[in-house]
């Protein structure tokens, strides 16, 4: 028995089977995965935060995207390789995660698109953290933590999104 094949064996026993089922086999493994396609639902609940743009209306939405992840030199990740891309023309892609041994992250700077009471657009600097964590039923829970750095909109905006596999 390989080294690798030892110590899934002897994980797998240790850990009792109630546990074990808890969690989908992509969490448990030793190289975590996100692959295929998910239909990610952004808004789920209300937005909260410091920012005024916390409190513009947003209706929830949902869009497919299929990601591919691979691990190398001890580090995972999953890109996103196809769906629809960023209605914000200033998000970087490809859109990349790092899993952290519990979630898959993500950090990026962007400008905010900040809507102004005459409706005309200001631009202002972010920074937005996200992060989705595998749940028991193979989805994943996802926060978005977005700190606008400056301008007419400046402050935090928190949502929480959800990844299903389609």
């Amino acid at each position: 028995m390989t080294p690798n094949g030892l110590r899934s064996l002897l994980a797998s026993c240790a850990a009792p089977p109630a546990i074990a089922l808890l969690f989908p086999p992509s969490v448990l493994a030793d190289s975590p995965s996100w692959n295929g396609q998910y239909a990610i639902t952004f808004m789920v609940g209300p937005k909260s935060g410091t920012s005024i743009a916390a409190g513009d209306p947003e209706e929830q939405h949902t869009d497919t995207y299929t990601f591919r992840s691979s691990c190398a030199g001890g580090t995972c990740t999953a890109t996103i390789v196809g769906g629809p891309p960023p209605s914000n023309p200033t998000v970087k892609q490809p859109v990349q995660f790092t899993w952290d041994g519990s979630s898959w992250t993500q950090t990026s700077d962007f400008q905010w698109d900040c809507m102004m009471p005459d409706t005309t657009i200001q631009w202002n600097p972010a920074r937005a953290t996200v992060r989705y964590t595998p749940q028991p039923d193979g989805s994943l829970s996802g926060t978005m933590h977005t700190e606008i750095l400056s301008g007419a909109c400046q402050g935090t905006i928190d949502m929480n999104m959800r990844a299903e596999r389609v």
